[in-house]
């Protein structure tokens, strides 16, 4: 056989491996997805009650829901950890997909010392995170706020948050009054960046923040929060620019 030849068949065989290898990657992947979103599906059977939740894992930190979308999924806090739940399931099992978590930084209830006093006060903005996963699954589906249409239909959100203290389930009802476009900045830039406001208490600061949501946003809901109001921030990744993110911010409408 000429080297030539015999050369033309080592590619072959190689593509042919490489292209195998391949098509069982994207199947494993496929069917991880599948397997996650079912048990998610499990998980939201019981997402009325987030007391059982809790008692399955006290990492659940409350319960986020947008109508018109897949966006329906228990939201975890590590605070030791922050990313914990970047790739975990709800049962701490590894997943692509992850699970949306509290940024740590963000305190839904306040945090007890060793003697049971408070020791960080509720910040004004929860900062939540998710993946966008080609699926459609995770925060996939806040993109779909860019169109005109599915904005006009889908202007709130609802976010619970679980006192575990108390076993209360706090229900909350947010309206959108912020949809961004932007990328993550340099640790030197002055630029606005969103995701350094989650552990924030002050009024000056909520003044910031608004104020450069609203900037930033593109579109003008022509709603102007105040301080007091409590914010939800939505985040996930988007493919715009390098290091792109997405994300849209409510207040709680009382």
């Amino acid at each position: 056989m000429a080297v030539a030849e015999l050369g033309r068949w080592v590619l072959v065989f190689l593509c042919v491996i490489i292209f195998c290898g391949s098509a069982g990657y994207l199947l494993l992947y496929g069917q991880d997805k599948v397997n996650t979103e079912k048990e998610f599906r499990k998980i939201s059977e019981n997402s009325r009650d987030l007391s059982t939740l809790y008692v399955q894992n006290s990492d659940l930190i409350g319960w986020i829901r947008i109508e018109g979308t897949k966006i329906d999924y228990p939201v975890m806090q590590t605070t030791g950890d922050p990313e914990y739940y970047l790739h975990r399931d709800f049962n701490r099992e590894y997943s692509d997909s992850g699970t949306p978590f509290l940024d740590a930084g963000s305190v839904a209830v306040p945090r007890p010392s060793g003697d049971g006093a408070a020791t960080q006060d509720v910040t004004w903005n929860w900062l939540i995170y998710g993946h966008n996963m080609k699926f459609g699954t995770m925060f996939h589906d806040l993109l779909k706020y860019e169109s005109q249409q599915f904005r006009e239909k889908h202007q709130t959100f609802t976010f619970d948050v679980y006192k575990p203290e108390t076993g209360v389930t706090d229900s909350g009802e947010y309206e959108i009054f912020a949809i961004c476009r932007t990328r993550i900045h340099t640790e030197d830039s002055n630029a606005f960046s969103y995701y350094r406001y989650a552990g924030c208490t002050d009024e000056e600061t909520f003044h910031e923040y608004s104020e450069g949501v609203r900037d930033e946003s593109i579109y003008d809901m022509g709603i102007m929060p105040h301080f007091g109001d409590q914010l939800v921030t939505l985040s996930t990744c988007a493919y715009h620019a390098n290091k792109g993110r997405f994300y849209i911010v409510g207040r709680r409408i009382e």
